[in-house]
C-alpha cells in the first residue's frame, strides 16, 4: 500500500492542500504574512491510559496536517501552532484544557477528544465561546443531537452508523439465513448505546437473528473471565463487542485463553492499532470494523499520506491519525473560504460544504454537521501483510457500507434533539 518515494507523497499532499489554502496569500494582509504571525489550534485528548493510542495517533495526524499546511504558507498567511494536553479521560480535565487553550493560548479551533463524555462537556464550553470544535475520534450520536451546536463538526461515523454498518454486512452476507448473536460491552453510555443501536439495526435490516446472550461488565474490569464463560456457554455464531483500543486487546487475549475464537466469530473494532499490538496473536477470521482503514483506500492522496506519515513517524497511520489529519483540512478549507478564523464564519462556510481531504471530497451535512463518510467491515487475515510491517490486516475485498445506508436522515436527527 505504501508508495516507494517520499517525494511523491509530499507532492501529492501539497496538491491536495493547495485546494484548501491556495488563496491564503490574497486573504491575509501583507504585514501579517511578513511578521510571521501564527494562529493556534488545540487538541485536548487522551494521551495516557488504556485508550491512549487513539489520542496519541490522532494528535500525530493533527500535527502533521498543521506541518503540511505550514510548509505551503499556512492558513490566511499565518503559520499554525498546535497546543495539546492530556484529558486523563475526565470531562472536567478536558474542559479545563480547552479553557486554557482558548483563554490562554487564544486557540481559534479545538480538535478531539477520544471519550464522548468529554467531548460533550467540551462542546458546551466551545459553543458558549463561539469556537469551532472538530470530533475526529469521539462519535456519540448525542454530540450532533442532544448537545448539538452550530460550532461542532463530526468527521467520524457516529454510534448509530458504526453498528448499522456491521448489521448491513451481516444482512448482505447471510441474506436471510438464521444466525445466533451475543453482545459484549462495558456498562457505560458508549457501550450500551452501541449495542442498542446494533440490535435495532439488525431489526431494521431484517437480519434473521436470535439474541442468545448479552454481557455488560463494569467499565475498566480487568478480569472478564466470568463474562466470557457465560458467552461461551451460550454458543453464539457471532459476538458483537463494543470495545476498542487497549480494552479490546485485553479482551482478545483473555478470549483466546477460553478458545472463544474457535467457536464464535467475534465482531469488534479490529483496526490498525489493535492489530499492530496483537501482532501474530491477531484473531484470524474475526470480523473487524473501522472508520478509515488506510489499506481500503486506493486514492493517490491516501497512498501519498500513508507514505508521508510513515516517513515522519516510522509507522503506518491508524484511522485516528487519518481522521485527525482530515479534520484539520476541513477547518483550514473553511477558514480559507471564509477569509476569517471567526467561529461563526468558519461554521457558516463548512456547513453543507464538500471540502477536499485525504478521505476524498465528502460533504459535511448541513442539518447536523456529520461528515458523510462510509464505514468499513472486513475479516482479519491469517497472513502477515509485508507492506504493513508484517502485521495481519484484513482479507480483500473489504465491505464498504455507504453513508446513505447507515445514517439517520436529517428528520430523524432533528427528532432526536427534542
Amino acid at each position: 500500500m505504501r508508495l516507494t518515494r517520499t517525494s511523491l507523497a509530499l507532492a501529492a499532499t501539497a496538491a491536495l492542500l493547495a485546494s484548501a489554502s491556495g488563496c491564503a496569500g490574497s486573504a491575509a494582509s501583507a504585514s501579517s504574512a511578513a511578521s510571521g504571525s501564527t494562529v493556534t489550534i488545540g487538541e485536548s485528548t487522551t494521551l495516557s491510559g488504556s485508550i491512549a493510542s487513539l489520542g496519541q495517533t490522532g494528535l500525530q495526524g493533527v500535527q502533521l496536517a498543521a506541518a503540511d499546511l505550514n510548509a505551503h504558507g499556512g492558513v490566511l498567511g499565518r503559520k499554525i501552532k498546535v497546543v495539546s494536553a492530556d484529558d486523563a479521560v475526565t470531562p472536567a480535565t478536558g474542559v479545563a484544557n480547552v479553557r486554557t487553550m482558548v483563554d490562554g493560548d487564544h486557540a481559534v479551533a479545538v480538535f478531539g477528544p477520544v471519550a464522548s463524555s468529554i467531548a460533550s462537556a467540551e462542546e458546551q464550553f466551545t459553543s458558549a465561546q463561539h469556537i469551532p470544535i472538530f470530533f475526529h475520534t469521539s462519535n456519540d450520536i448525542g454530540l450532533t443531537t442532544t448537545t448539538f451546536s452550530k460550532y461542532a463538526f463530526q468527521i467520524v461515523p457516529n454510534t448509530v452508523m458504526e453498528p448499522r454498518a456491521v448489521a448491513d454486512y451481516l444482512a448482505k452476507t447471510f441474506a436471510g439465513k438464521p444466525v445466533t448473536i451475543a453482545t459484549f460491552a462495558p456498562n457505560y453510555s458508549f457501550g450500551t448505546d452501541t449495542v442498542a443501536s446494533f440490535i435495532q439495526a439488525l431489526k431494521d435490516l431484517h437480519v434473521n437473528y436470535k439474541l442468545v446472550k448479552q454481557e455488560f461488565p463494569p467499565l475498566g474490569a480487568t478480569d472478564i473471565g466470568p463474562y466470557l464463560a457465560a458467552i461461551e456457554s451460550a454458543q453464539p455464531q457471532f459476538l458483537f463487542n463494543a470495545q476498542f483500543g487497549g480494552d479490546l486487546v485485553t479482551f482478545t487475549k483473555q478470549a483466546q485463553s477460553y478458545a472463544l475464537f474457535t467457536r464464535t466469530q467475534v465482531i469488534a473494532m479490529y483496526d490498525y492499532s489493535v492489530l499492530q499490538t496483537l501482532g501474530s496473536g491477531a484473531p484470524a477470521g474475526a470480523i473487524g470494523f473501522d472508520r478509515a482503514p488506510f489499506w481500503a483506500g486506493s486514492s493517490s492522496a491516501m497512498q501519498a499520506f500513508v507514505t508521508e506519515f510513515h516517513a515522519t513517524y516510522g509507522d503506518d497511520p491508524s484511522e485516528w491519525a487519518i481522521l485527525g489529519y482530515a479534520s484539520v483540512q476541513q477547518w483550514a478549507w473553511a477558514a480559507t473560504q471564509a477569509k476569517s478564523f471567526s467561529g461563526d464564519a468558519v461554521s457558516a462556510a463548512l456547513s453543507g460544504a464538500t471540502p477536499p481531504t485525504v478521505l476524498g471530497d465528502q460533504q459535511v451535512r448541513a442539518c447536523d454537521h456529520q461528515t458523510e463518510l462510509p464505514e468499513y467491515v472486513g475479516t482479519v487475515s491469517a497472513r502477515p501483510d509485508p507492506s504493513a510491517g508484517g502485521i495481519p490486516l484484513w482479507n480483500t475485498p473489504v465491505f464498504v457500507a455507504p453513508f446513505s445506508d447507515i445514517s439517520d436522515s436529517c428528520a430523524q436527527m432533528q427528532e432526536l434533539r427534542k
